[in-house]
């Protein structure tokens, strides 16, 4: 669907005009019914123009506020699903993830589907890829949830599960508006590729992109679609729908383990918005762990760039994360400069494993008493942890059978469980250390920040937002003196605490329409490097305090992070646990006095 220009005309007499009103009556209509408005007609009707326009008005009018458009022209239901997903905010989501993340919010959703009557990939048409499966994978599961309703633009209104419940505006008899609907001027597309185009192993970049998106469709009618998806450049730069189409067809045969690397990176590699040089990047951390012969082949095309991944534990799923030197903590509790030689993991059970920060490799395991369900974890000392469980209970954790409990931490951990029985508002959700510094935030929006080394201070506290706190990071400085905290609430903003001022920046240091899920922040030469993972799968670095910023894609949700003065990033969640280098942000070196720069 390409959205022209949505003013209508306002004659009365106007067939149009009518349709216009009453899909607006339709979108305000509180009483949820019919569930779904069917705008149908021939090509050059003005489906595509009406739809625009609902879109535009809804700006005006919150009740009928379109929140996501679904361009369903050559896609399957997992594609427009993730479309779907990442309009509403939620990141690209699987059909059945997207539906249960809607029903779980009963807020009312008013999604535009268009070009209903073009989804699907020629030439299989197997029976995953066509508009029967859209309807009953993705879209009819949708119209069950009784707070969604759909306005869908098709060529019939012949579609199964929508008849009994759906306004039909039928444009069929309406003149058309000049240039709606029109048909795309002939193109590249349309004539035959030239001599060698679709090759394997050629330099993908180069290709034409209307002959990189047909390719796939012309080589699984010739039969040679295998040599095609065996080629890493073209899985880099292809089309993802028609890779991801090709690749649902079972009796394809591809390299043994490609469908499982595929299915990690394709919702990523989907984001309209990513850059070409990521792709690279992103398929390679797909393959880390999943396919070493492929992430081999994938390195050359991912250095030199700005991240990429070192190792990757993807069948290992975790909650928490800290990490464990010689000193203390770095950005999740480490003084900045000490050493960091390996990284604790909480898996959803509760089990600890220790791995090498170089490698991946496992070192030691644990398995702390009573069990737990993990929600954060930190280092609180060189050999005991602070964990935070979804109850909202915090507990040391020693890290070796000899290690002791500092009674400072006992103390901590006292005051928090007894206030949380007090009242709810006080329930730790959030937790971070750093060097001689303890931070606490709890479900009233207030950080609480404690030293370690003082058995009798009280705590210093700030309230920051007014939801609970999500994320916390927390980072030492030099002198000792203050700590600078940096939280993240359920209201979805970022904010920066100096607890040495006790104040907090006047306005957030980010706010999304998501929710932070983790945050770690750390000292580089470059200055102080925060890393703040999303609700909506995205992650996002910021170089404070110039506020660069840069995003790296992820494959799965993120709930825990931890970075090192390197620029090292774990992260970890239902996806695994993955290891990530990066350099965003490096060094400025300025020429000497008297020397020409850039020499």
């Amino acid at each position: 669907m390409t959205l022209p220009h949505p003013d209508l005309p306002s004659t009365p007499a106007d067939t149009r005009l009518d349709h216009a009103q009453r899909l607006l009556a339709w979108a305000g209509d509180g009483s949820g019914h019919p569930r779904a408005a069917l705008v149908v007609g021939p090509r050059g009707a003005g489906k595509s123009r009406l739809l625009a326009w609902l879109v535009a008005q809804g700006a005006d009018t919150p009740a009928a506020t379109v929140h996501a458009v679904g361009l369903a022209a050559g896609q399957t239901a997992r594609t427009l699903a993730w479309q779907l997903g990442r309009d509403l905010g939620y990141g690209p989501l699987e059909p059945e993830q997207l539906t249960g993340r809607i029903a779980a919010d009963p807020r009312p959703v008013r999604l535009v589907v268009a070009d209903l009557h073009r989804a699907g990939r020629y030439p299989t048409r197997s029976p995953r890829n066509t508009v029967p499966a859209v309807l009953t994978d993705l879209l009819l599961p949708l119209l069950a949830l009784p707070q969604v309703r759909m306005a869908i633009e098709s060529d019939t209104a012949e579609l199964p599960g929508l008849a009994d419940d759906a306004l039909v505006l039928d444009l069929s008899g309406t003149p058309s508006p000049r240039g709606a609907d029109a048909p795309p001027p002939p193109g590249a597309a349309d004539a035959p590729p030239p001599p060698g185009a679709d090759t394997p192993g050629q330099d993908w970049r180069l290709v034409d992109p209307s002959t990189r998106e047909l390719a796939l469709d012309r080589a699984t009618a010739a039969g040679t679609a295998p040599a095609l998806l065996a080629d890493p450049g073209y899985l880099v730069h292809g089309p993802v729908t028609a890779i991801t189409a090709a690749l649902a067809e079972t009796g394809l045969r591809v390299p043994r383990r490609l469908r499982t690397v595929w299915d990690a990176a394709a919702p990523a590699l989907a984001d309209p918005h990513l850059p070409d040089q990521a792709r690279a990047a992103v398929l390679h951390t797909a393959a880390v762990g999943r396919d070493d012969r492929l992430a081999e082949y994938l390195r050359p095309l991912v250095q030199p760039g700005p991240w990429t991944t070192r190792w990757s534990l993807p069948h290992r799923p975790a909650n928490a994360v800290a990490l464990l030197g010689t000193g203390t903590g770095t950005g999740t509790g480490q003084a900045a400069g000490s050493p960091v030689a390996a990284v604790v993991v909480a898996d959803p059970l509760g089990r600890l494993t220790q791995l090498s920060l170089a490698d991946g490799r496992v070192t030691d395991r644990f398995t702390p008493e009573p069990p737990w369900a993990p929600a954060a974890l930190a280092t609180a000392t060189p050999d005991c942890l602070l964990a935070l469980d979804r109850s909202g209970a915090l507990r040391p954790v020693p890290a070796t059978a000899d290690a002791a409990v500092p009674l400072a931490l006992n103390r901590l951990v006292l005051h928090h469980n007894a206030a949380s029985l007090l009242a709810d508002a006080q329930r730790p959700t959030a937790l971070a250390t750093a060097g001689r510094y303890l931070a606490i935030g709890d479900q009233d929006g207030t950080v609480h920040l404690w030293r370690r080394d003082d058995l009798l201070a009280e705590p210093t506290t700030a309230r920051l937002h007014h939801s609970a706190v999500t994320a916390l990071a927390c980072l030492e400085t030099p002198d000792g003196r203050t700590a600078l905290v940096v939280t993240g609430g359920l209201d979805g903003t970022l904010r920066l605490w100096d607890s040495d001022t006790g104040g907090d920046l006047p306005e957030p240091l980010h706010r999304r329409r998501a929710v932070p899920t983790a945050l770690a922040l750390t000292a580089t030469p470059a200055g102080l490097l925060l890393a703040a993972a999303w609700s909506d799968r995205q992650l996002r670095l910021t170089l404070l305090p110039s506020g660069e910023q840069a995003a790296l894609p992820t494959l799965s949700p993120v709930e825990a992070l931890a970075v090192t003065a390197e620029g090292l990033l774990v992260m970890a969640g239902p996806g695994g646990v993955q290891c990530v280098a990066t350099d965003f942000f490096p060094v400025q070196v300025s020429a000497p006095t008297g020397e020409p720069s850039g020499i």
